[in-house]
């Protein structure tokens, strides 16, 4: 079993809450979002690149319980995020910076938006941020983002926030792409001690 805690005891409040110049980003609360969280993860469209896909609602429930019961609770995790538009507070998705669930040393972004919400640069937005989390206040040296290879939006938002194509990597579902950026503090300060 991973343990966070020793990640966050520096700044935890800018885990529980940030913002972007268009989004608000602040863990789930109770029952607040839960019918959200199950439409977003039980919707076909939304689903078709993520993971192993469309969830039924029995498994987004499940899902939804692990996030309080294990993540939240016991492991303290509090990089999963609800997603939320700054002009009118709608709910618009999921996003996650977190170790990659088969290379635990490996942290990735993730995001799920709804798919009313897709083209408008939201996904671009939440990638920029996750990695600024990831380098800024997890001091991370790389971070990641895994993308099917057919997933050409969600390759172009890795692209976009400056990612770059790592390698190909395979699960039960075939081959997908790694995307990577590394931080560039991090290489100048591990460059200087020589």
């Amino acid at each position: 079993m991973l343990n966070f805690q020793p990640m966050f005891s520096r700044k935890t409040s800018a885990f529980l809450f940030m913002e972007t110049e268009r989004l608000v980003l602040k863990n789930y609360e109770g029952e607040k979002n839960k019918l959200d969280f199950l439409d977003l993860l039980t919707d076909k469209a939304v689903m078709k690149h993520v993971d192993k896909g469309v969830m039924t609602t029995e498994q987004a429930e499940s899902l939804w319980r692990k996030l309080f019961e294990k993540l939240y609770a016991q492991q303290n995790v509090k990089t999963i995020w609800a997603v939320f538009a700054r002009d009118d507070l709608r709910y618009i998705g999921n996003a996650s910076l977190r170790p990659r669930p088969e290379k635990p040393e490996d942290w990735e972004i993730g995001y799920v938006l709804k798919k009313e919400e897709w083209g408008k640069g939201f996904a671009t937005e939440l990638a920029r941020r996750l990695i600024k989390l990831g380098f800024d206040e997890l001091n991370l040296t790389e971070i990641f983002a895994t993308v099917d290879d057919d997933n050409f939006a969600s390759i172009h938002v890795a692209e976009k926030a400056g990612m770059s194509f790592h390698s190909y990597d395979y699960d039960e579902q075939g081959r997908f792409s790694v995307y990577s950026i590394r931080n560039q503090s991090s290489e100048l300060q591990e460059g200087s001690k020589f």
